[in-house]
């Protein structure tokens, strides 16, 4: 079996950059691409975008993989060194002569991130950009991406350069991390001073961001929320409220939880709910 050795804290880094709690479920993972000697790993949650050069010497199959949050997160856990198993999309950890495989594909569509990232690489200037504005939340991220990458590396502060690119009408800028160019981080700038929360373009350019799930809003609120739910996708959450519902109370990256503490991806919001402790099982038919 042909395997892929992947860094760890770089596999890590990756996970910032994904989205979370988004109808393009697909967003949510990490994309591997196999092909032309080269295997590379895209995250993106259309508004920043990070692109990971694994390997320049791959002589397989070509392939093309979206691998769940989850299943990444598990692999993490384990400690072992990690690997993507080019010839099934698993993720295989081995330390010794124990293994471990992690299945943890996801069924969509991924948008043309190579296409994306090649019309701004390609536009890369080496000079300084003078007024160059970035939404403060991505330099936050950008943070927690090189104190990941540097953990790689030793280092507790790793070097950062910055380009940037005009391949549309605004700024667009470039990160990489202790020189190294495998590992780039992509985000646009502002488009005025005036524009603090919302960047000119994506970068993926016909994406847009996803309002919070009324779910989410209504239990920030205090409130619980009758969901449909699913660990399949958005669509068959959907399905599942027209005669089968639960109680939702709580939610972070990974899901949904029930007041049974079940785990959820996927929820379709019916009704919020105060806090009832009559409602032992979490559950209602229609």
């Amino acid at each position: 079996m042909d395997l892929i050795e992947l860094k760890t804290d770089y596999l890590k880094a990756m996970l910032c950059a994904t989205a979370k709690e988004d109808v393009r479920y697909y967003l949510e993972g990490v994309y591997f691409v196999g092909g032309d000697n080269k295997v590379l790993a895209y995250s993106t949650d259309g508004r920043q975008l990070l692109r990971w050069i694994v390997r320049e010497d791959y002589q397989g199959d070509d392939f093309s993989y979206i691998l769940n949050r989850r299943s990444i997160k598990d692999a993490i856990k384990t400690k072992y060194h990690i690997h993507l198993e080019a010839s099934t999309g698993d993720l295989v950890c081995a330390k010794d002569e124990d293994f471990r495989r992690f299945k943890g594909l996801i069924d969509g569509k991924y948008p043309d991130v190579k296409r994306a990232v090649t019309g701004y690489v390609d536009n890369i200037k080496l000079e300084k950009d003078e007024n160059i504005l970035i939404n403060a939340s991505y330099l936050k991220s950008l943070s927690k991406i090189g104190k990941t990458v540097g953990k790689h590396y030793k280092l507790k502060d790793v070097p950062v350069r910055l380009y940037s690119s005009k391949p549309v009408s605004a700024i667009t800028n470039i990160f990489t991390f202790n020189g190294n160019k495998n590992l780039m981080y992509i985000v646009t700038s502002c488009q005025s001073a005036g524009i603090t929360d919302e960047e000119h373009h994506a970068v993926l350019l016909d994406e847009h961001p996803i309002p919070k799930n009324e779910a989410q809003q209504w239990i920030d609120e205090g409130f619980g929320a009758i969901c449909g739910f699913s660990n399949e996708s958005p669509d068959a959450a959907k399905s599942m409220s027209e005669y089968r519902a639960k109680l939702i109370v709580d939610y972070d990256d990974d899901g949904y939880m029930d007041i049974n503490g079940d785990i959820w991806r996927f929820v379709h919001f019916i009704d919020p709910v105060e806090p009832n402790p009559n409602f032992a099982q979490g559950e209602c038919h229609g």
